[in-house]
């Protein structure tokens, strides 16, 4: 475009009237009409500051789905002038890389509340302790921090603390890289909302220790750690609890106990757990006895797995004896589902937002405490977002009671059963079943691989965006195909946005990235448990940033290092030099982590962000 015509049109834009501006505006992000007309002149400054005053849009400000040129731009010339309104702020994702980089440097001295999503865990102390350096008598009420495990992995030297910060509303989720020492939250009595996950369920009970003004807590936990007996009997009561929710392995005879010490008057009670001793309504764990010590219990929703045996094949009689909690209008109803190995039991309407499916005939295998003539009513199962299938899918009934039952459905994680996908007479293809609701898509293997997709599941899937998958099932997809899916496989790769390639192998690359031309965010996990040879480049590289234009986010993770600090150097540098002959170097960001550390082999992952 020639000078002469850009000034014109910058003329033109400026004779707009304000009324008009600021309907244009309406179709701008906040960061977008800062970035693009803050530093014009002194009256598109005004028209903004009087257009975004307006829903707090000039004092809470979310950049979590901002790209990383665009937040340089806030970060240098938005960010001064508004460090001193700025209430709410969220930055950082798991694919918008190097925001956290950038962060540290202004004092935002009325922020009470900080969503961060991190990269490196490593920052976190050393960021909310220069808040607390300038914010001595600011007040938090919100603090979310969402860890990502996988780019160190665990690491047991880096604890967490939040210590003597004033916050009342505390979230930590997503993997846990740290160790939860009992004495890192002394003194953190301000908190009275806390979602967290935690390794260990014996770093719980030290939470509920030194947290006495809880009012909400909700909890996962992914081991059961050491045993909690003796620990239990030392708890305190938390006398503003109200609501708890635990998601974990803790066996309900274990948490009858917790519930029975902290609170008798918690008000909302919500349960996810495997316990393979006693069924949850024998008198050691839910009976009718616990129930009536709970006297303003107003709900009570729960999920618990049992490994099946030859004492749950006829639990008819027992199940029966829980339509007290039925009576007590604790729950609408409750469902069992028995299994060659797995056994369920659930409240319902179900109340969490995952649900797992162990055999085939699921939907008729469901028994109900309290019989309705709509043998399942649809409106149970509308808190379900995210299901995972261990069963065979090649079976058109059994997708099409998946389709009708769980109508809010997002993502399917399908683990492969061992053995059970073979090449049958009627594909995939020919079903009258599409799940349009499907966003995200992950195919794992239950076992080594060894298993077949001739046809995969995501050509049922119309409008999925996100597909993570293990680069063997990938591979069958690609390769092992007929001439009659061929076009929609092609167009569902058209679809995708973002891919996530486990096992990858890279000797396995010819025409491989290809397929994925119109995706935005990659991610490569290497094999680890393939040999590798040690070299300082990688040989696919070329191929990949020629095949995805529009790529904005890239992960390679898990890469075998060489032993020998240079070569490690020489790499780093190979691999940044490429990506320097696709980007302009002030567009992207790029770093590299040791995210694996064994005694024989060293890994690394490589992040990239425009």
């Amino acid at each position: 475009m020639s000078e002469k015509k850009s000034l014109l049109i910058k003329s033109c834009l400026e004779d707009l009237s304000a009324e008009l501006l600021m309907s244009i505006f309406d179709y701008l992000t906040s960061i977008e009409i800062l970035i693009s007309f803050f530093n014009l002149n002194k009256r598109f400054c005004l028209i903004i500051y009087y257009y975004l005053q307006s829903g707090y849009r000039l004092t809470q400000f979310h950049l979590n789905n901002t790209n990383y040129l665009t937040y340089k731009l806030f970060h240098k010339n938005i960010l001064p002038n508004l460090k001193s309104t700025i209430t709410s702020l969220e930055l950082g994702s798991d694919y918008y890389y190097g925001q956290i980089d950038y962060f540290h440097q202004y004092q935002l001295l009325r922020l009470d509340s900080l969503k961060l999503h991190f990269i490196d865990p490593k920052n976190i102390t050393e960021i909310l302790e220069k808040f607390l350096n300038y914010n001595r008598l600011q007040w938090f009420d919100k603090i979310n921090l969402i860890m990502d495990e996988e780019i160190i992995g665990w690491n047991e030297q880096i604890p967490f603390c939040v210590q003597n910060i004033p916050v009342r509303e505390l979230k930590i989720t997503g993997k846990v890289p740290y160790v939860f020492a009992q004495h890192l939250m002394t003194g953190c009595y301000s908190i009275t909302h806390l979602t967290i996950h935690l390794k260990f369920d014996h770093d719980l009970l030290p939470l509920l220790y030194y947290l006495p003004n809880l009012i909400e807590c909700n909890v996962h936990v992914d081991d059961r750690g050491r045993d909690i007996s003796n620990s239990l009997t030392l708890l305190e009561p938390l006398p503003n609890l109200k609501q708890f929710k635990y998601e974990g392995l803790m066996p309900s005879f274990y948490l009858r106990r917790l519930l029975l010490e902290i609170n008798k008057h918690i008000e909302h009670l919500f349960i996810y757990t495997q316990d393979y001793q006693w069924p949850f309504h024998s008198t050691e764990a839910f009976s009718s006895k616990f129930f009536d010590l709970l006297h303003d219990l107003r709900t009570f929703n729960f999920y618990i797995r049992l490994i099946t045996s030859e004492s749950f094949k006829n639990l008819t009689t027992d199940f029966i004896d829980t339509k007290y909690l039925i009576k007590k209008n604790l729950c609408q109803n409750i469902a069992y589902v028995l299994s060659n190995d797995i056994g369920q039991i659930f409240s319902l309407p179900y109340a969490f937002k995952h649900f797992e499916i162990f055999e085939k005939n699921f939907f008729n295998q469901i028994y109900y405490a309290e019989y309705e003539k709509e043998n399942i009513n649809i409106s149970y199962w509308n808190n379900i977002k995210h299901l995972t299938l261990h069963i065979n899918i090649y079976n058109s009934l059994l997708l099409k009671s998946i389709k009708e039952t769980f109508i809010k459905l997002y993502s399917i994680n399908y683990q492969v059963p061992t053995f059970s996908l073979t090449p049958q007479d009627n594909e995939l293809h020919q079903y009258d079943v599409q799940f349009n609701s499907i966003k995200k898509l992950t195919i794992r293997d239950s076992v080594k691989h060894g298993c077949h997709i001739p046809q995969p599941l995501f050509l049922l899937t119309s409008n999925l965006v996100e597909l993570d998958i293990d680069h063997f099932y990938l591979m069958q997809i690609i390769s092992i195909v007929s001439q009659q899916t061929q076009s929609r496989i092609l167009s569902a790769f058209a679809r995708l946005r973002r891919v996530t390639v486990r096992q990858f192998n890279e000797r396995l690359t010819e025409h491989f990235f290809s397929y994925f031309s119109h995706i935005k965010i990659f991610a490569l996990i290497f094999a680890t448990y393939q040999m590798q040879v040690y070299r300082t480049n990688l040989p696919f590289l070329n191929d990949l940033l020629s095949s995805i234009p529009n790529l904005i986010s890239l992960k390679l993770e898990h890469i075998k290092r060489p032993h020998e600090y240079h070569a490690f150097i020489e790499m780093k540098e190979n691999i940044e030099g490429i990506f320097s002959t696709y980007y302009s170097k002030n567009s992207y960001w790029c770093k590299w982590y040791d995210d694996q550390t064994q005694k024989h082999n060293k890994y690394a992952t490589f992040l990239f962000s425009t």
